[in-house]
């Protein structure tokens, strides 16, 4: 039930966007949502911001808006709820989980008193502001970084044992480098208890602000936002305002940048670090030149796919003939999709079903995007073959058949249905049942009409073997015989890292091939282990900790002795 002004709101939806639950809570002011994380239990932490003190909502300091964190279970029941801030303004914009259950966020805030102290602001400017608060919700600390005009940090990661936090600066004193002019791209490092490491701007004369930040495949830092700048450290930029993306060292070393957008305004607010080393980039257009095409509305949902050196590959717009504004993407790696959420005005386009002013809109695509069509196929003797299209992953249709049911008296089966041979080695392929056998291809066999023939293939190949019964029937199973050489690489598909020096380590067996590479992703899509030689194998740890039994992701590269790129993804079993 909503209250007087604004609610936070969280809905469960499941993989077609239906609503499992959805839960509001509020008072007679303004509340919001800003980050959401699924814990350790099953449920969920949710970061947001309020300024009530009726309707439920726990009390606080009481300023013009405070942090506000609620822990739900599974279900979206409220467990707890916490408030942190002072007299001023204090706002969370980032929320991660630690190893030990605490919580990380990033923040900003113009308040000197209650939970935040060391302010450097003056007049109601705010500093960024970092906080580390217990599994219970308990304030463990928070430190303020800034000058005497405005900070915001608004995105971080954290590497070994270190934490990179982005955001915008506009003070050119306190910790803030004195060089830059107004608004500037901030990258501030500091380490687990909240010391500074230190702290740089990026950008031009201009404003320039990241919104985003995400770990690249080679250690780096990727940050995204806006620029209006086009000198200093900013180039080739398009219009009034554009995407703006840099790749950082975590020394602060500026490796590239990219400007991107038309004439008009485009501002990036989610970034993702694709499996292919890539980035996808997504936020909001008003442009439909340059490097925009296909505008629909006013404001559009823009996605931008770019290499892992930041070459363009491809954009997509998305929405209605209103506005409409992408806020987060989310990769889901165990279905390969992708999920951009936000809010529109539209009621067309890929929004046809609002429901009032302003609607959440969730989109869910797989990569390429673009419209496909999946078809089952059934062939029958002296029949119509019927043809059934799913529209979506998420539809249904029928298909009714009229049939003639035989009994067929020699069943037809082949004993085993796949082995594995090396280079030069032979395999008599196995099969059962009588009637007349033909096999194919024919090619590398000793016999194409015998039971049993014998395989001498070169390279792994999928033999068919057709058996011809009585009444015009037929029947046909395959057999899939994989040829090995010193340039294929054998992924295993389960490991025990318990100590006992048997199966210890994750990662290909094989001989060493070229251009070698590999990732292995948790069922939360987080990047847990990653390396650059068939040597360096995954000991089943990540930050530090032991990870339980469960379901991995592993995507692995390499080039063969023709010099031709493997790429190979999969799933792998954690046994304890």
């Amino acid at each position: 039930t909503s209250r007087d002004y604004w609610d936070l709101w969280v809905a469960k939806l499941d993989r077609c966007g239906n609503i499992e639950w959805q839960r509001a809570w509020g008072g007679s002011g303004y509340e919001s949502a800003r980050d959401i994380e699924q814990t350790a239990d099953g449920g969920y932490i949710v970061l947001g911001e309020t300024n009530s003190t009726d309707g439920g909502v726990v009390a606080g300091y009481g300023g013009t808006k405070d942090i506000w964190l609620l822990k739900l279970d599974a279900t979206g029941n409220l467990q707890w709820q916490k408030r942190y801030g002072g007299s001023g303004l204090d706002i969370g914009n980032h929320l991660q989980i630690l190893d030990d259950g605490s919580f990380l966020i990033a923040a900003s805030s113009s308040s000197n008193n209650g939970d935040i102290t060391g302010n450097h602001g003056t007049g109601g400017y705010t500093d960024g502001v970092i906080l580390r608060i217990n599994a219970s919700g308990g304030m463990v600390w928070s430190k303020c970084f800034g000058g005497t005009k405005n900070e915001e940090l608004l995105d971080f990661e954290i590497i070994n044992n270190r934490i990179y936090l982005s955001g915008y600066a506009n003070s050119t004193d306190g910790d803030i480098p004195p060089s830059q002019k107004n608004y500037a791209v901030w990258l501030l490092a500091i380490d687990l208890n909240g010391n500074k490491i230190y702290s740089k701007v990026y950008g031009g004369a201009q404003n320039d602000v990241a919104y985003a930040m995400s770990l690249a495949t080679d250690g780096s830092l990727t940050l995204a936002g806006y620029t209006t700048s086009n000198d200093g450290d900013v180039s080739g930029a398009k219009g009034s305002q554009d995407y703006w993306v840099v790749n950082i060292g975590t020394n602060g070393t500026l490796n590239w940048q990219k400007v991107l957008g038309g004439t008009d305004a485009e501002y990036a607010n989610a970034l993702l670090t694709d499996t292919d080393g890539g980035y996808l980039i997504g936020g909001i257009s008003y442009s439909n030149d340059g490097d925009v095409t296909g505008a629909l509305g006013e404001g559009d949902y823009w996605v931008v796919k770019l290499d892992a050196t930041g070459n363009m590959l491809w954009t997509e717009n998305r929405g209605g003939t209103t506005n409409d504004h992408l806020r987060f993407m989310v990769y889901n790696p165990l279905q390969d999709e992708y999920y951009l959420g936000g809010d529109s005005d539209s009621y067309d386009g890929d929004f046809i079903d609002g429901q009032g002013e302003t609607d959440f809109a969730v989109l869910k695509f797989k990569r390429p995007m673009r419209d496909t069509t999946d078809s089952l196929v059934c062939t029958l003797a002296n029949f119509v073959s019927p043809l059934d299209t799913l529209l979506d992953a998420c539809g249904y249709d029928s298909v009714y058949l009229s049939y003639r049911p035989v009994l067929l008296t020699s069943p037809f089966e082949l004993l085993k249905k796949r082995d594995t041979i090396f280079a030069g080695e032979s395999i008599t392929l196995p099969s059962a049942g009588n009637g007349t056998i033909s096999w194919d291809p024919n090619p590398s066999l000793s016999c194409t009409t015998c039971p049993n023939p014998i395989a001498t293939p070169t390279v792994t190949t999928v033999y068919r073997a057709n058996n011809s019964l009585a009444l015009d029937c037929s029947v046909s199973d395959q057999f899939t015989v994989v040829v090995l050489n010193e340039a294929v690489v054998h992924i295993p598909t389960a490991f025990t890292p318990n100590g006992d020096g048997k199966n210890d380590f994750f990662g290909p067996i094989g001989k060493v091939p070229e251009g070698y590479s590999m990732q292995v992703y948790n069922r939360n899509g987080e990047l847990v282990f990653k390396s650059q030689t068939l040597y360096d194998r995954w000991d089943g740890v990540f930050r530090g900790k032991p990870q339980p039994v469960g379901v991995f992701i592993y995507y692995v590269k390499y080039l063969d002795l023709q010099n031709k790129m493997h790429q190979e993804k999969g799933t792998l079993v954690l046994i304890r």
